[in-house]
């Protein structure tokens, strides 16, 4: 088995009637599955599309997404996923760099997705075609280096890369990482984060797929609804990012929840502060699997193990068949407690990015990963994200990480978020403020904050100020995004 192809028809074979996938009111079995993502690649070969090729799928959470990514790979293709919050001509710089030959999409999707490249719609029955395609699957064997995905990051500067994904990395990373989760045959599993990122589609569609689960498809995320969803289908697991276990503190009132279906949550995406892991874990009774990985990485490169000790703030250890280090500025590795870039080298780690050399020659070099994520490496090989290099905060001199503030600015009663930036200052180059989101009905005097701040912070960390905000902005996957903070200070003044 080199292929992904040939890895869904063997789980198949192995789960056959077990349940395999849940949405809405349709219920399919891995059997059932199989069958129908075999008549999608027959659709889509006799559409003309051919091994190598690139189809998008532009698509919210929907059985159908899962559907046309198998059939992707099944005709031999390149499953292109595109962020179905993206505007048109976001969607468009994704699809016309990636050459995609083809689009599965629904009406709203159709309307954004620009001239010239084929639309199929889960809304007017074109994609219902593929699915009741009568003609035999296509017999398409792909290689292991062969192209799978190609996933766009977000960035935070320019436009999108595209990570390349082999059929390789991505059974890789799925195998290092359903070694480490305690799941079992008939174990469901709940989706909240979206498909086009490479969260659901590792951990919650591929480990299923390989163990034998059942995954529940939720529409999206409501941190109000997400108790009536969780008492119904009683999921044993879910993936999730710091803002969301926020809200589901804020929303769990005085519900008792200290017995349900959960048996542990993965955690990845952004640092989660250690006040937050501790109150969540004592709240829910389960454990979080703090973790961290990349796109590049295909998902998943370290997570705190659980069978085995768990650091409260570290990313935990690397997955079995990845190497990880903390490497300085000459390249040269360092030893614990020294801070360093994150380096990663395994069969999992992309082998660059689409149609762009600079990038993939900056970020890979000799078969290691740069991350851009400063960390430090303690005696017992756990990792610990300081923050990323490029947020890092120069003032007077002296380098500061917003990480180490915001780990105390969670410690202070009545705050749920919290992102610490950089803005300009004419004296010391680079100031620091900090931005808090309030609990829901929590009263918060900046004053008082500041005060926090100054016993648990040398001088030259503490912020500046406080600015008191009812929201902050997110990525599509829940994480705090900070350039649009910068921006928006980017003229800020302590005197206003």
């Amino acid at each position: 088995m080199s292929d992904l192809a040939g890895f869904l028809r063997q789980q198949a074979h192995i789960h056959g009637d077990l349940p395999f996938v849940r949405f809405r009111d349709e219920r399919v079995t891995f059997a059932e599955f199989d069958a129908v993502t075999d008549r999608v690649a027959a659709g889509l070969a006799a559409r003309g599309v051919a091994p190598g090729d690139v189809v998008s799928v532009f698509l919210p959470n929907h059985l159908r997404f899962l559907e046309a990514w198998w059939g992707i790979l099944k005709a031999g293709a390149v499953f292109g996923p595109v962020n179905p919050a993206y505007t048109a001509s976001e969607a468009a710089f994704v699809l016309e760099h990636s050459g995609a030959v083809a689009v599965v999409t629904d009406a709203s999707g159709a309307e954004r997705v620009p001239d010239g490249v084929p639309v199929l719609s889960i809304d007017d029955g074109s994609f219902d075609a593929l699915r009741d395609c009568t003609d035999a699957p296509p017999d398409v064997t792909r290689a292991r280096d062969d192209l799978a995905h190609i996933l766009y990051t977000s960035g935070t500067t320019g436009q999108p890369k595209g990570a390349m994904l082999t059929h390789g990395n991505v059974i890789a990373n799925t195998w290092q990482t359903a070694e480490l989760v305690p799941l079992a045959p008939g174990d469901r599993l709940g989706m909240i984060l979206p498909l086009f990122h490479a969260n659901a589609q590792i951990a919650t569609t591929l480990v299923p797929m390989m163990i034998g689960c059942e995954v529940v498809m939720w529409d999206g995320f409501s941190a109000s609804g997400f108790w009536d969803m969780l008492a119904e289908h009683e999921p044993v697991s879910i993936s999730a990012v710091p803002t969301i276990l926020s809200a589901l503190l804020n929303s769990a009132g005085d519900r008792d929840v200290s017995n349900t279906s959960l048996r542990y949550v993965i955690c990845g995406a952004a640092p989660l502060s250690q006040e937050m892991l501790e109150t969540f874990q004592e709240r829910f009774g389960l454990r979080i699997l703090e973790g961290y990985g990349l796109t590049e990485t295909t998902c998943v490169a370290s997570i705190n193990p659980y069978y085995g000790e768990q650091k409260a703030g570290s990313i935990g250890l690397p997955l079995r068949g990845q190497q990880m280090e903390i490497r300085g500025e000459d390249g040269e590795t360092l030893g614990p407690g020294e801070r360093g870039e994150i380096c990663i080298k395994g069969p999992n780690v992309m082998p660059g990015y689409f149609k762009n050399e600079e990038s993939t020659a900056e970020s890979l070099r000799d078969g290691w990963l740069y991350t851009g994520d400063v960390g430090v490496v303690d005696e017992d090989g756990y990792f610990f994200i300081v923050d990323r290099t490029k947020d890092m905060i120069i003032r007077g001199g002296e380098n500061i990480y917003p990480r180490e503030i915001e780990e105390v600015l969670y410690r202070f009663e009545g705050v749920m978020e919290a992102a610490v930036i950089g803005v300009p200052d004419p004296h010391r180059g680079e100031e620091v403020l900090a931005i808090v989101v309030p609990r829901d009905g929590a009263e918060i005097d900046p004053d008082e904050i500041l005060a926090f701040t100054h016993e648990h912070l040398a001088k030259f960390k503490r912020p500046r100020a406080v600015e008191i905000r009812d929201d902050l902005p997110k990525t599509s996957t829940g994480k705090i995004s900070k350039g649009p903070l910068r921006e928006e200070y980017g003229h800020w003044s302590s005197a206003r």
